[in-house]
């Protein structure tokens, strides 16, 4: 006679079954706050892009002592923008932003010699997923000085701006 086990090591097919229900069910109930999650970052990751863009035509304009351009590409923010010299000198290009974001459209942001934007200033340039008011908008803002700075929408409402 072979003696038998006393302990049987394993998992039986039903408890597999059963961990694996309860895993799908935790994760079904957590992909929609992911995803929400994930837009979140993508509006505040192209918002950084354009303030640094920004920052970067700045300090050129003044290094260069030459005026330098933020051009939107075919005037929509959310199809990327390149950073130019007057002369059309391409210094650095960005990509389309997320097909999701909103339309954006505005005018060239032109940096003088002495890092300032001619008059009249450029009114924020709102991020936001078209929409989808859970995700907060920010803004790229500059001020009289030529600085941009990020502002988040507090109202919740990106349609008026970031008040």
């Amino acid at each position: 006679m072979t003696p038998r086990c006393a302990a049987v090591r394993g998992f039986t097919l039903i408890e597999l079954l059963v961990t694996i229900s309860i895993v799908a069910i935790l994760l079904s109930m957590a992909a929609p706050s992911f995803g929400d999650l994930i837009l979140t970052q993508q509006v505040r990751t192209s918002a950084g892009d354009l303030q640094t863009s920004l920052f970067y035509a700045r300090s050129e304009a003044i290094k260069r002592a030459a005026n330098v351009s933020v051009v939107p590409n075919s005037g929509d923010w959310k199809n990327g923008w390149t950073v130019q010299l007057g002369d059309g000198t391409v210094l650095r290009s960005e990509d389309p932003l997320n097909p999701q974001l909103a339309a954006m459209t505005g005018t060239t942001v032109t940096y003088q010699s002495d890092g300032h934007i001619p008059p009249p200033v450029t009114s924020a340039i709102v991020f936001k997923i078209g929409g989808n008011t859970h995700i907060t908008a920010r803004c790229v803002a500059i001020d009289l000085s030529g600085r941009p700075s990020l502002v988040v929408d507090t109202d919740g409402n990106p349609d008026n701006g970031c008040n």
